[in-house]
This record gives structure tokens, C-alpha cells and sequence, in this order.
């Protein structure tokens, strides 16, 4: 099966959201899909008006018995165009399922404020 007939995995994306990157599929890691698993990262969506960012990578890279692993920053923009001024790191979490892995990115996508 090539990469491209698998779905990008749905994901409900509030309004003020903006993906950036999106590797993220409707597949499980397996020894015969960990090729979609290299890179650095699978999702990486920002919400400019709350500085607020959401990464997610698999890891160890390569390894079908690693994690989903997601960490949320809080950002700083320019206050003309999208350069980030600084970016702090709140947490990190991991996650073997990947289902688990979108209901928490649903919610972090849903709070205001991260604390």
C-alpha cells in the first residue's frame, strides 16, 4: 500500500488553527508502514492569537514499538508577519495509540489558555 492511499488521520480543528505540516495518517505504526514514521515531525499546527503550538512526532524514528509523542510550546509572534520571537516549552506526552493521541489534540485545540 502506498502512503498516498491512506487517509490523513480526521481531526475536528477549531476555527483560529492553522496547520502547518500534516503526515499525520489514519494508519497504525507497523514493520510494513514504519517508512511513513521517519521525520521529524507527523503534525505541527499554531494558533497565532494564542501563541499556542502542538507538535507531534513518532519516536525512536524507525522503531514500530515507539510512541506518538506530543508537545505543546507557547509562542511569541512578530507583530507584523508570522516570525516567532520566542518559543517556551510547556510539556510532553506520549502515546501508543493513536486515537488517544487526537482526542488529546482535540482538546488542547479547544482551551484558551494552557497552564
Amino acid at each position: 500500500m502506498e502512503k498516498d492511499q491512506v487517509a490523513l488521520q480526521p481531526l475536528r480543528i477549531p476555527s483560529g488553527w492553522r496547520v502547518e505540516v500534516n503526515e499525520l495518517r489514519e494508519i497504525d505504526p507497523s514493520p510494513e508502514t514504519m517508512d511513513w514514521f521517519y521525520g521529524s515531525i507527523l503534525l505541527s499546527v499554531l494558533h497565532r492569537h494564542l501563541g499556542h503550538e502542538l507538535y507531534v512526532r513518532w519516536e525512536p524514528e524507525g522503531d514500530p514499538s515507539g510512541r506518538y509523542v506530543l508537545q505543546r510550546y507557547r509562542l511569541k509572534f512578530e507583530k507584523k508577519g508570522d516570525g516567532v520571537l520566542e518559543a517556551h516549552f510547556v510539556d510532553e506526552q506520549q502515546f501508543e495509540e493513536r486515537l488517544l493521541l487526537v482526542e488529546r489534540l482535540e482538546a488542547y485545540m479547544l482551551l484558551e489558555t494552557w497552564s
